[in-house]
């Protein structure tokens, strides 16, 4: 009897924001996104934001621009903050529990809820990511994610 050995690929270095690529299994979910009436946005699989509802874009106070310029989830503006009532700053460590990255990380749904700082204004939103795949690949090559307020807004 021979015996298999199991090959995990490793993820491969993603293309940056300046050379404009696009997964091609994205390109749909791009779409789809745009015209959405859910509060929802899509990231490429090294977390850059690739597409945002107008929903979600008002409701995150997120620019107009942010399709075309791409920042990474993380460094797109916002400012994610703990839960404490001192509301500090999430550390690194915390914030790669964030679902969307989190969801990119695992290829799982994920779900977590995200405490923003809007202009002042402390915002809770309970968010679930899933990972996007696009066959033969192993990897997730994009995540959407869904937000939605919890509390007063």
């Amino acid at each position: 009897m021979t015996q298999l050995e199991l090959v995990i690929p490793l993820r491969r270095r993603a293309l940056g924001a300046d050379d404009g690529h696009l997964h091609p299994g994205l390109v749909p979910w791009r779409a789809a996104v745009c015209a959405s009436t859910d509060a929802c946005l899509l990231l490429s699989e090294d977390s850059r934001i690739v597409a945002v509802a107008p929903v979600a874009r008002e409701m995150l106070d997120l620019p107009v621009e942010v399709e075309s310029t791409r920042p990474r989830f993380l460094h797109c503006g916002l400012s994610f903050l703990d839960f404490t009532a001192g509301a500090q700053p999430l550390q690194d460590a915390e914030l790669a529990r964030l679902a969307p990255v989190q969801s990119l990380q695992t290829d799982a749904l994920e779900r977590s809820l995200i405490r923003i700082d809007r202009r002042g204004v402390h915002r809770t939103f309970d968010v679930v990511a899933s990972p996007l795949h696009s066959p033969p690949r192993l990897d997730a090559i994009g995540a959407l994610a869904f937000f939605t307020p919890v509390g007063p807004g």
